[in-house]
């Protein structure tokens, strides 16, 4: 099996660390971390959040809640939607045969069933608090990749096949709960010119430095360089870095979440012929444009997780709300009923059976490990649920929902799954 390089355990690290932080700080003193979440960095900037009273392009307000959560948070998901499509896309991709039918389908059963329970468990609590809870419906719908994998790989060991599957939920989930959170972002009135950016400057970067390259190879396969081919050479990254910057901005001027700003420039990028798995350690040795994109924001994501974490994880136990139990329970059993259920609707209906070496016991626990919410989710929170207190209280929930690591690490020991499987004969 392919080894999944080391800086995603790092990632790991790098968010538990910084949430471990906030969460001491926000329950020792509230009101200096507040601060730091509030801290403003620039008025009158090209980024930020929009000032109703003033107009302009140098009309926002940048803050450090903002520069984290909207910015260095969108290099994260770039990341992450690198692996998707090239899952998807690439002929030996895992999502390219009929196999990939039970990760899909588990995927969606640990998305849709967490929403219904969140539905259901919301519209029991009392009216005044109902129309809140119930506008954070999306908020379960995400696992979290990195934190998946980690917790993963301590239940079954870098070599089950399950990992794997496990990553190929985490991965849908968390693109699916990003289109999501994008929905609660409507395109603000007047400003739909600004999507011609994310639509126009990955399509001139394609054109410019992909296609364009190829077809004057493909004429003269002896070309050693000169003319647009040298320039397009010697360019390097630079070509992604301003389309990227330029979808970026379009998405955050027409209202829509900027942290998805990089997600339109991926299918630009010209990448490698084959697919070596989700993260994998091999690709951290090649050199087409898409890989080499990925090894410059391995620092920056790092350090961007860990303020993510800071910024965003400090969940406060006097904010325990409804929406802390909500979330908590969707994430906790909705998960791994869904996940469960999902895999084996489709192993049945398709009559593949569950993947080679995954059974019933890994099944169930990897809905368990799926259950870890958090980037996303905090994202979901912010987003979708009126008002900070109903949004904090959310997060208290999604902060809750680390336990799943530990259930699923005990499960595994008592049950004789994963790492504790007893090898046959």
């Amino acid at each position: 099996m392919y080894r999944v390089s080391r800086f995603i355990t790092t990632f790991a690290l790098c968010l538990l660390t910084g949430t471990l932080v906030a969460l001491f700080w926000a329950n020792l003193a509230p009101e200096s971390y507040h601060d730091l979440v509030e801290l403003r960095l620039l008025d009158h900037f090209l980024i930020g959040y929009a000032d109703p009273d003033a107009s302009g392009l140098l009309s926002r307000t940048l803050t450090l809640e903002y520069l984290v959560n909207n910015l260095l948070m969108a290099l994260f998901f770039l990341l992450v939607g690198k692996e998707l499509w090239e899952a998807l896309v690439q002929p030996d991709g895992p999502l390219r045969s009929g196999a990939a039918l039970v990760p899909v389908a588990a995927a969606s059963g640990g998305m849709l069933l967490p929403v219904v329970l969140y539905l259901a468990i919301a519209a029991t609590t009392r009216h005044a608090e109902r129309v809140d809870l119930l506008a954070g419906w999306a908020v379960p719908v995400a696992s979290d990749v990195v934190l998946a994998y980690v917790v993963g790989r301590l239940v079954f060991g870098r070599r089950h096949p399950a990992l794997k599957l496990l990553m190929l939920v985490a991965i849908l989930s968390e693109m699916v709960g990003l289109v999501l959170v994008d929905l609660f972002h409507p395109v603000l009135p007047g400003q739909h010119l600004w999507l011609a950016l994310p639509v126009l400057a990955p399509l001139a970067a394609w054109l410019l430095f992909n296609r364009l390259p190829t077809r004057i190879r493909a004429a003269d396969p002896a070309q050693s360089g000169g003319g647009w081919l040298r320039f397009s050479q010697r360019a390097g990254n630079l070509p992604w870095l301003l389309a990227g910057l330029a979808s970026w901005y379009g998405m955050q001027q027409a209202g829509l979440h900027p942290a998805l700003g990089l997600l339109p420039v991926i299918p630009a990028i010209p990448r490698a012929d084959r697919s070596y798995g989700f993260f994998a350690e091999a690709e951290e040795y090649l050199n087409d444009p898409l890989n080499r994109l990925a090894h410059l924001l391995v620092m920056p994501v790092a350090a961007g997780l860990f303020l993510y974490g800071l910024i965003s994880g400090g969940a406060e136990l006097a904010a325990y709300a409804p929406a802390s139990t909500v979330s908590f329970f969707a994430l906790m059993l909705g998960k791994p009923l869904g996940v469960l259920g999902g895999g084996l609707a489709a192993a049945w209906l398709s009559g593949r059976g569950l993947p080679e070496g995954v059974s019933l016991r890994d099944l169930m626990l990897l809905g368990i490990v799926a259950g870890v919410g958090f980037t996303v989710p905090f994202l979901m929170a912010n987003t979708a649920l009126p008002g900070g207190a109903a949004a904090e209280a959310a997060k208290l929930g999604i902060v809750a929902s680390l336990l799943a690591a530990p259930l699923a690490l005990v499960l595994a020991r008592t049950l004789r799954v994963g790492r504790w499987q007893t090898p046959l004969g």
